[in-house]
């Protein structure tokens, strides 16, 4: 498990919550099938969630989150 750590406690409880749900929706998308097109969006769609509660926990909590920007915009959302 990939945990982003922080001195901000909030922040860091936030992102383990998000990487837990993040691979319980990988897994979930993997279970159900459909073939690679549906699980692969399915898997996508899990980690633009995944960095957008990211994104949002460091703007509720007064860190920068310019970091996680690249990641979206790989992801093809632009970075938003």
């Amino acid at each position: 498990m990939s945990i982003i750590q922080s001195t901000n406690l909030a922040h860091t409880a936030t992102c383990y919550d998000s990487e837990g749900t993040r691979q319980q929706a990988v897994a979930a998308a993997i279970l159900a099938g459909g073939g690679s097109t549906t699980i692969g969006a399915a898997v996508r769609t899990a980690e633009i969630a995944h960095y957008r509660r990211i994104i949002a926990s460091c703007l509720a909590n007064g860190l920068p989150s310019a970091a996680f920007g690249p990641a979206l915009r790989d992801l093809g959302t632009g970075g938003t």
